[in-house]
């Protein structure tokens, strides 16, 4: 029958099929599988599809999250509309890789149906993946280049987009190395493409700003990938100040844009980027101070800096908590502090529960679209895939079955590990001499005791005298954070910045590493 067909009439047909009914027609002939597997027609559909589903409003968003109770990672896809947020039964979508982490992946970020996923939220870097749910097609990225070749310390900081002139998916890597209490800059940049497969090196010049490690968040906009990053003005002692770090995928050079400036001087703790519309936003959540707030901005004109426009503002009242997107209908997606993902509206109109529920920072949102990425370069996936030590380490896992909390613990204690390192920076950046908030200038060795406190997230203030002033060994001795060698941390104190930033450094990792610890000690009260 398709001699009688025009071909560019079968190819019009097929580029509007979904990309599960293409992969059986591949069956039909020799010559439908050869078209429909060639790089030209997965391209070609690829753009059709996004094209549809743009001037059809079919807006479809997934969700990530983790569900302490079943252990695993959890996706579905849901049709947005001003009415509903019904799941896509016919786009249901099974993770196969529980077996790599104990917990959950890090997504990277989202491009025309295919995820890139990390495991280095809790401690790993190693394992990079590019997965499409749809055709259930990965592709195992090799190890990173800075972490074969150099013999130090670093910390990877990811971007993936799509390059639309080589027709290629690429995923770049910053690696900070560590270099006694800090991160040396410019970081190593390398980049790795799917048609190329493997890392290389970039030409341009590095950027001489610091992305916030663990915590970091990224958005593809306009053929550019963004972070949230940081910087001194100027010398020792100066303000930090952030911005908006971009890389181009498609001319391989680093940019940088300013943000409002009511957010230049706030935390990258409590930003996080993302994408509304077609747009970059900056989705913004103050949740470890007085005065819990979130807002969201939005660039209406790429590229001007006075087309930032504020979307949103909202009071953080009991129950609302990390903001995640926005709808159609202009309601935003946002984690509850129960864990559940809630659609909320105004102040007066309240929010909506949507019976979604997962550990509070394990939420992932972003628009979706079903392609045929990967077809050719990705490996099938079959089942759950389990990394090659699970195997060798099932039984010790079974030996130490763990409680319903443990990936809850894992979340706090790298938050409070960021919570440190960066309090302490800003803290350390804005002042020559701690002034304590009664006013009063204290010793030197009562200082490092206070900022120790105030940055280990312990709200224990003396009503009548102002927070409470300690030695770090009386965070220590409470066992929080599974009794570090005392020795080693305090050993030199001095009235140095530099000593309070190496300090608190050194507790940020001790933080970090202490998963089983407790999340509350009698008598202080954790800033969550």
């Amino acid at each position: 029958m398709s001699d009688y067909i025009p071909q560019e009439l079968i190819l019009q047909i097929l580029t509007r099929l979904p990309p599960k009914s293409l992969l059986r027609f591949r069956c039909v002939s020799k010559s439908w599988c050869s078209l429909i597997s060639s790089p030209n027609f997965i391209a070609m559909h690829t753009r059709q599809l996004t094209l549809s589903n743009h001037f059809t409003n079919n807006t479809r968003t997934l969700i990530r999250r983790y569900n302490l109770t079943q252990r695993k990672e959890l996706y579905s896809v849901h049709f947005d509309t001003d009415q509903s947020f019904n799941i896509d039964h016919d786009a249901q979508i099974e993770f196969p890789f529980s077996g790599f982490v104990r917990s959950y992946f890090r997504i990277v970020g989202s491009c025309n149906g295919l995820l890139c996923i990390s495991d280095d939220l809790f401690g790993n870097k190693d394992t990079i993946i590019l997965w499409n749910p749809t055709i259930k097609r990965k592709l195992n990225l090799p190890i990173p280049r800075a972490t074969l070749e150099s013999s130090e310390e670093n910390v990877g900081v990811l971007g993936f987009g799509f390059d639309c002139n080589a027709n290629d998916y690429k995923v770049v890597r910053l690696a900070y190395v560590q270099r006694g209490d800090w991160y040396k800059v410019p970081p190593l940049v390398e980049l790795y493409t799917v048609k190329e497969g493997e890392w290389r090196g970039v030409s341009a010049p590095a950027p001489r700003y610091c992305i916030a490690e663990h915590f970091w968040s990224q958005a593809f906009v306009s053929g550019k990938v963004h972070w949230i990053a940081f910087q001194r003005s100027g010398g020792r002692g100066s303000m930090v100040s952030c911005l908006v770090l971009w890389f181009d995928l498609g001319d391989e050079v680093f940019g940088e844009m300013m943000l409002p400036e009511s957010l230049v001087r706030e935390s990258p703790m409590n930003m996080a980027l993302g994408v509304v519309g077609e747009s970059l936003a900056v989705f913004q959540s103050n949740r470890c101070m007085s005065g819990r707030c979130c807002s969201i901005w939005m660039v209406r004109e790429y590229g001007a800096v006075e087309s930032w426009s504020r979307l949103f503002n909202t009071d953080l009242d009991g129950h609302l908590g990390i903001p995640l997107g926005v709808r159609k209908n202009g309601e935003v997606l946002m984690a509850a502090r129960s864990g559940e993902l809630i659609s909320h509206k105004t102040r007066t109109e309240g929010s909506r529960n949507l019976g979604i529920f997962g550990t509070k920072s394990s939420f992932y949102v972003d628009s979706y679209c079903e392609s045929l990425v990967l077809l050719l370069e990705g490996k099938e996936v079959k089942g759950t895939e389990a990394s090659d030590s699970e195997s060798d380490s099932s039984e010790e896992y079974e030996e130490e079955e763990e409680e319903e909390d443990e990936v809850q613990s894992r979340e706090h204690f790298v938050e409070l590990a960021m919570i440190q390192f960066l309090t302490a920076l800003l803290m350390v950046a804005t002042m020559s001499w701690l002034v304590i908030t009664d006013g009063q200038k204290r010793g030197t060795e009562n200082w490092h005791g206070f900022l120790i406190d105030y940055c280990c997230g312990c709200n224990d203030a003396d009503r009548s005298g102002g927070p409470r002033i300690g030695f770090v060994g009386d965070i220590f001795s409470t066992g929080l954070l599974g009794s570090p060698p005392y020795a080693e941390i305090t050993a030199g104190l001095s009235d140095s910045p530099s000593t309070i930033v190496k300090l608190c450094s050194c507790l940020a990792k001790y933080a970090a590493s202490a998963f089983n610890s407790e999340t509350e000690y009698e008598g202080s009260t954790f800033l969550t």
